[in-house]
């Protein structure tokens, strides 16, 4: 797949200015060259040598997709607004059990959407977080950045008070969660030349935890059609850092634009909806009219200019964010809130109008059927403070992979040892999902070589006190086993990781509506995908895969019998099941 980007695209992933990357494509630097549509720019694969490009062309993105929890990683989220952090955390495996936000109208957005959600609605000064404390694994908090004290000598908890990121703190001192995330604008790594960023690198420190290299994460690299950028801290607790790692999540392959956003294809599945937006006075649109798609009040006439900016014509600075229409084939600007203030103007890029509800709302990448409360100002207002959900949801998988890592270390909170409890008798079976992606990374060829099944020569070989895994097969799949041709049966992408690999031997196909008759061996367990079964499927959707062969039919005709866990599967031996 060959990519495309434009001057200005390349230009927002480097941090740099358009007019820079212009003067490499017209120096020679890098192929500037024209697409189908003649737009000039450069092919990504002309960009080998720029890391952040390299990153997108060599991306694990869909990997990563498939990191799933091996347990429910529970979280709480702080200053939680219309969802858009919280939604990305959930969709990423996170269980929330507390959100907190101050706005009535973000509060009603959020339960409205999710009303399993536990919302404490309310000023976060006033909430006790010591009931949750060792209770909880995370806690997020996009924090406003305020002034900061500097009367300590050396910064911390102290010089943080009366700033809402002392509340963010006191949550994590209360809670103690394994790890915490903060989320600010990329302007606080330079506020107040530094300071402010080292008093809370310090704060920290004084909490007990350790702080990622913070980093600034641009939208546009993590499927989100905005040149938005934020700042992520990640903070794990000391007894932990030291055993762990984090790692960024990959970006990408391709930057979204407007065009992703508003009509049918790879970011939605429908062109956007009819919604409510605000409009222009008719003497403000007869301005904006004049505009060309991607233009701003460079593109008026002279005396328009004047007229419609006002004293802000003699000022310097370029303006841009005056009378500026979008472009289809590019990212949005980043969103404010309110799509058609003077100095941020964002007007549709083919229609003379500000931008709705819902094309705000497919910017941020929240899904169609998530709905906003309150008036339009309330909501558009709710919209343009949120953390793109798409962006979140990256981070929320980077954090998912890391909790697996620290529950496989500390197997006093892991899924192991809650096995080993179990076969012990100690408590009844809890089941959790295998993180494929991790086996993959771990197991990239096989997870269990099933050596006894080479043994077998004959049906008097086959012995009763064997593991035996019984499997529902989906009607797509049911053909190859109505003539014993099956060689490969893949679980869903759901499937629990209590039942031990390493101990099954037979296996038979559960036919819906009829039961059991078939018996097979299972020759090797390994991670594979469904692509293999079925050449449309995803290259990258991942599913434990049982490489199987026909041993004998074990009853004359189908045999009932209920399917115990999650209604798809029941872990047994050959002789449970011979004596039904």
């Amino acid at each position: 797949m060959v990519t495309f980007l434009s001057a200005t695209n390349l230009a927002d992933i480097l941090g740099t200015s358009f007019a820079t990357v212009q003067k490499w494509g017209e120096m020679g630097v890098y192929p500037y060259r024209k697409n189908e549509q003649g737009k000039e720019g450069f092919y990504m694969e002309d960009l080998t040598e720029i890391p952040s490009v390299r990153s997108m062309l060599e991306t694990r993105w869909e990997e990563e997709a498939h990191a799933t929890p091996l347990r429910d990683f529970t979280s709480v989220e702080l200053f939680a607004g219309a969802g858009g952090l919280a939604l990305g955390m959930h969709l990423a495996g996170f269980k929330h059990v507390l959100l907190n936000e101050m706005d009535e109208m973000a509060c009603q957005t959020l339960r409205r959407n999710r009303p399993e959600w536990n919302v404490l609605e309310g000023d976060v000064h006033k909430v006790d977080f010591t009931p949750l404390r060792d209770k909880v694994d995370f806690l997020s908090g996009g924090f406003p950045c305020q002034a900061f004290s500097y009367a300590g000598k050396k910064g911390g908890l102290n010089d943080t008070r009366g700033t809402l990121f002392f509340e963010l703190a006191r949550a994590v001192n209360e809670i103690r969660p394994k790890v915490f995330l903060g989320e600010n604008v990329k302007g606080l790594l330079s506020h107040d030349d530094g300071k402010t960023l080292e008093i809370i690198r310090s704060a920290i420190a004084e909490l007990g935890y350790t702080l990622v290299e913070p980093r600034v994460l641009k939208a546009i690299m993590y499927k989100v059609p905005q040149k938005r950028e934020r700042l992520i801290l990640v903070a794990i607790r000391n007894d932990i850092a030291e055993q762990v790692a984090f790692r960024w999540p990959d970006p990408y392959k391709r930057v979204m634009t407007l065009r992703d956003a508003f009509y049918k294809g790879d970011l939605y599945s429908t062109d956007v909806p009819v919604s409510d937006g605000q409009a222009y006075p008719e003497k403000k649109k007869r301005v904006m009219a004049m505009v060309p798609e991607g233009g701003d009040w460079r593109d008026l006439p002279v005396e328009v200019q004047k007229e419609y900016m006002g004293g802000s014509f003699y000022l310097g600075g370029g303006k841009t964010g005056m009378a500026r229409r979008l472009s289809l084939d590019e990212p949005s600007l980043t969103l404010t809130c309110a799509p058609a203030q003077k100095q941020t103007e964002r007007c549709h890029p083919i229609e003379t109008r500000p931008l709705t509800v819902r094309e705000y709302a497919r910017i941020q990448t929240f899904p169609d059927e998530w709905l906003f409360e309150g008036n339009l100002t309330a909501q558009y207002k709710q919209i343009g403070n949120a953390v793109p959900v798409n962006l979140s949801y990256a981070i929320g998988r980077s954090l998912i992979r890391l909790f697996n890592e620290i529950d496989a270390i500390h197997p006093e909170e892991s899924k192991y040892e809650e096995a080993n409890r179990i076969a012990r008798g100690m408590v009844p079976p809890r089941l959790y999902e295998i993180d494929l992606f991790s086996v993959k990374q771990e197991y990239p060829n096989e997870i269990v070589l099933n050596s006894y099944a080479a043994e077998i020569k004959q049906e008097t070989d086959l012995d009763v006190t064997k593991n035996l895994l019984v499997c529902l097969v989906k009607n797509d799949n049911v053909a190859k086993y109505n003539d014993r041709t099956a060689r490969i049966y893949y679980t869903g992408k759901k499937f629990p990781s209590t039942v031990a690999l390493n101990r099954l031997y037979y296996f038979m196909p559960y036919v819906k509506r009829k039961g059991v008759r078939d018996l097979y061996l299972i020759r090797l367990a390994r991670v594979g995908t469904k692509h293999e079964v079925h050449p449309e499927a995803d290259e990258n959707d991942f599913r434990l895969v049982f490489e199987i062969e026909f041993v004998k039919q074990l009853f004359d005709d189908y045999k009932p019998m209920r399917l115990k866990i999650w209604e798809t599967f029941t872990d047994t031996t050959l002789g449970e099941v011979m004596e039904m």
